[in-house]
């Protein structure tokens, strides 16, 4: 039966809470104007106070992974739905893809969020993740009798959790890239023919600012997390080569992570104290005043390639970048080459620290050239990533395939 998708909750791995998803803000927004309802329930939230701005009217089911409340929604939903409960916990138990362990420790809070479905009258499940928030989504959607999709975005595609039972069920997978649309194909052969590219949406600014002229200090920013597979090592290492050649580069790094006190130790050991900034984690509307500002030169993300679950998809932070009319230097990770090429910006070749070097000072000797590739880059993101168009396509995709 196929029914429209009205009243959509969304099952995210931690946003709003968390650094993480920055992006759903302005999707959710978007697709808010299209749909009745929409509520979002984080996998896993932290205990801090929500780190994004969430819309207005979109609910937020701050509920821990286990408690006295879930252990009672679940309990319900099993005794009201026992045979649906298990049959469909028995094909993720019995799974050949690897997640059973990590399904199993999620398995209570989707028993009661399939609870409150019912009892909210959602219509349509989604998940941004299509690993453990696809699973929370899965359970509580076929419990509760509704239909549901998921979102795959990176490493999450290649860790395979349980997809050849989710496959069976999901109504649709939406992919962010084409690679991921391919790879995602031979690794979830099952969902052949519901699987949707659909890119990342920004809201783009009418009238960006188009950084030009040489401009001292030369400041750049990375926005990412402090995590291997953002680079930053490569970074700092192109930025001390950078001054050897006479040009000193200020760089924010704005981000949180595991790895900031190894940093700080390489940041020491190349000397670059006076000239690396860890602004820590920043909310996205105080990024974006910044670009308003044209605080910055350049965005740069010198990410890794280190194996199928070590490399980008095709990154918000330089898409967001773009809008605003930012010049962008990045390296070609995973799915990077789908948004940026030389046309648009700077893209060099992962771990090479000289050519990224190469890139900065190419930027900073000839400011004109950068403010029309980010001209071009401007003009690519409006006509690709817009939010409002891309979210237009995703309630139509929800409305269309919403098959329970």
């Amino acid at each position: 039966m196929t029914t429209k998708a009205r009243r959509l909750l969304v099952v995210t791995s931690r946003y709003p809470f968390g650094s993480q998803e920055a992006y759903l803000s302005t999707e959710l927004a978007e697709l808010r104007r299209h749909l009745d309802r929409i509520a979002v329930m984080p996998v896993r939230p932290a205990e801090s106070p929500a780190q994004h701005s969430v819309p207005g009217d979109v609910e937020v089911l701050n509920w821990s992974l286990l408690s006295t409340h879930l252990l009672q929604r679940a309990t319900r939903t099993f005794l009201r739905r026992p045979v649906r409960t298990l049959r469909t916990l028995g094909p993720l138990i019995a799974s050949r893809d690897p997640g059973r362990a990590k399904n199993l420790t999620v398995a209570i809070k989707a028993l009661a969020l399939a609870d409150w479905a019912i009892e909210n009258a959602i219509d349509h499940i989604h998940a941004y993740w299509a690993s453990t928030p696809a699973t929370v989504a899965m359970i509580a959607a076929e419990v509760s009798g509704v239909a549901w999709s998921c979102t795959a975005h990176r490493w999450d595609i290649y860790e395979r959790n349980a997809f050849d039972a989710k496959a069976k069920s999901v109504s649709f997978v939406r992919t962010i890239s084409t690679r991921g649309t391919t790879d995602l194909a031979q690794r979830m052969p099952g969902a052949a023919g519901r699987i949707v590219e659909l890119r990342l949406g920004t809201a783009v600014p009418p009238t960006p600012i188009f950084t030009g002229g040489r401009r001292e200090p030369f400041r750049i920013i990375c926005p990412a997390a402090l995590v291997a597979v953002k680079g930053h090592d490569d970074l700092l290492r192109a930025l001390a080569r950078l001054r050897t050649w006479g040009v000193e580069a200020q760089c924010t790094l704005a981000g949180a992570g595991p790895r900031r006190s190894e940093l700080e130790n390489l940041v020491t050991q190349l000397g670059l104290g006076e000239l690396v900034e860890f602004a820590g984690f920043l909310p996205q509307g105080m990024l974006h005043e910044w670009y308003r500002a044209g605080r910055f030169s350049a965005v740069v993300l010198a990410s890794r390639a280190d194996g199928e679950r070590a490399m980008e998809g095709i990154p918000s932070a330089l898409i967001e970048a773009m809008a605003f009319g930012v010049p962008v230097i990045a390296t070609d990770s995973g799915s990077v080459p789908e948004l940026l090429d030389d046309r648009v910006g700077r893209l060099v070749k992962t771990g090479d620290t000289n050519a990224l070097a190469c890139a900065l000072l190419d930027l900073y000797l000839d400011p004109g050239a950068a403010k029309e590739r980010a001209r071009r880059a401007y003009l690519r993101v409006a006509t690709q990533y817009d939010a409002a168009t891309q979210m237009q396509k995703l309630a139509a995709t929800l409305n269309k395939r919403n098959t329970a």
